[in-house]
């Protein structure tokens, strides 16, 4: 599960920033939202239970203003919206590639 959550840390730039222009432009389909749905609520169980993982160990709880609003739900809500993007996302790959 830690190699999913580091891989998925460094594609997950990428899957919100083209998730986000796909769905801003219009250019998805109804399935891409019921996929993304689905996938959003395993995103939301997978950010619940992985939460623990993401916290520094006790000697590096040095928070700034921000940080003090994580919290299980918030990384929660994180993850699903991530998850949620993901059709959107390959949506996008595939549009640009036909352009090419």
């Amino acid at each position: 599960m830690m190699v999913f959550l580091w891989l998925f840390r460094l594609v997950s730039p990428i899957i919100s920033v083209l998730g986000m222009l796909v769905l801003c432009s219009g250019e998805f389909g109804e399935y891409d939202l019921i996929i993304g749905a689905a996938l959003a609520v395993v995103g939301f169980i997978i950010g619940l239970t992985t939460w623990a993982a993401t916290v520094p160990p006790r000697w590096f709880w040095v928070k700034s203003r921000l940080d003090l609003f994580e919290s299980r739900l918030y990384n929660a809500f994180g993850y699903a919206l991530q998850f949620f993007l993901i059709p959107c996302c390959i949506t996008g790959i595939m549009e640009i590639v036909d352009r090419f």
